[in-house]
């Protein structure tokens, strides 16, 4: 609505039917916050108290001073009470200073739009801040040493392979940093190693990273360590993560056929019969039923001599260099690998020849 302004009289939109934007800024402001503004943050890992309830940190711990700042910032905005006349606001910036004669404070800048009116207004709000640090329940237990849990990351023969271990590491380091902050030891054993937890569903989180990234076995225990202070049992979480002995680009087993394992992925394992397009899923639990490690009647390396519409000649590198000659309809293999002056790998499983690529190929 266009009037006149009550304070400064000039002919303006009336945000509140008596004062022009600028005058009504002036006397009322965007909104107000209230003061001080309570910041408990974790000088360990970051994450931060509001409400009661502990947050993992807003953003990288590794400066604490500016895990503080965002704190202020993400606090100020849910406490922040905008006016009726606006109809939107966010905090755009925050300041923390440290004042050691005057008390700390914190300079938080606002921008809101105003009913009625197009542009946007930016104004700056001082505020005292009470920071204090605190360590969150999840670094106070690894402080005192408290085990919540312990997942033992084994091979499928009780044995871990350096493969193995590399993959298990890969999947480890991706984990976000607030993440690994819980893990409080890392235990090697001849058999592979273990992680010591102070959380119990952090743990669990990653026993279900393992199995969906690598399809790993998980299989929970507890164990009665103690009584808290209410007399209800407390318990210790153990998980076991064991590893399959296959991975991405295995040959496997399934059903008295031989098939590559092409993926693994979200808790599924992908396979892929030797010569054929159609890729099969199962779920982690069913992959560890179905496929096996292969056992071979023949195997011999062999160069590829000649391949005809009806057959494939092969040159045994064996001793004897026998020459073989096989019906293409008698025998398993994929495109790429038949190929003239090629080197691979004959087999015989459960009576039927394939044409597999060589070890360091697959």
């Amino acid at each position: 609505m266009i009037g006149r302004c009550v304070r400064c009289g000039r002919e303006d939109v009336l945000v509140d039917g008596r004062l022009c934007p600028q005058c009504y800024l002036e006397v009322r402001g965007l909104g107000r916050l209230p003061e001080p503004i309570e910041v408990v943050v974790c000088p360990r890992c970051g994450s931060y108290r509001y409400q009661g309830r502990w947050y993992p940190p807003p953003i990288d711990a590794s400066n604490i001073e500016d895990v503080v700042r965002e704190v202020i910032r993400l606090v100020a905005a849910a406490r922040f009470r905008p006016n009726p006349e606006v109809e939107s606001y966010r905090v755009e910036n925050v300041e923390y200073i440290r004042d050691q004669f005057h008390g700390d404070y914190a300079i938080v800048r606002v921008v809101g739009k105003l009913r009625g009116v197009e542009r946007e207004y930016s104004l700056e709000y001082r505020v005292r801040v009470n920071v204090k640090k605190q360590l969150c329940p999840q670094c106070f237990k690894k402080a005192g040493g408290a085990v919540e849990a312990i997942l033992q990351v084994r091979g499928e023969g009780g044995r871990l392979s350096e493969e193995q271990r590399r993959s298990v590491e890969e999947v480890l380091e991706e984990l976000s940093p607030a993440i690994r902050e819980y893990i409080s030891d890392v235990v090697e054993k001849r058999e592979g190693f273990d992680l010591v937890l102070v959380d119990q569903g952090v743990a669990k989180a990653i026993a279900s990273k393992l199995r969906s990234a690598l399809g790993a076995k998980v299989v929970e225990s507890w164990k009665v360590v103690g009584r808290r202070r209410d007399g209800r049992p407390k318990k210790r979480l153990t998980l076991s993560v064991r590893l399959p002995f296959f991975s991405i680009g295995s040959l496997v087993e399934m059903e008295g056929r031989l098939y590559r394992v092409v993926g693994i992925k979200n808790g599924f394992v992908y396979v892929r019969s030797i010569g054929a397009r159609r890729v099969h899923r199962l779920s982690v639990e069913k992959a560890w039923r179905l496929l096996h490690q292969p056992r071979f009647e023949e195997e011999q390396r062999v160069l590829v001599a000649a391949v005809t519409p009806s057959s494939i000649h092969l040159q045994s590198l064996e001793d004897g260099y026998e020459y073989i000659e096989l019906p293409k309809a008698s025998v398993r293999f994929e495109p790429e690998t038949v190929r003239v002056g090629r080197e691979a790998i004959l087999v015989r499983h459960n009576g039927r020849y394939y044409v597999l690529p060589l070890p360091e190929e697959r």
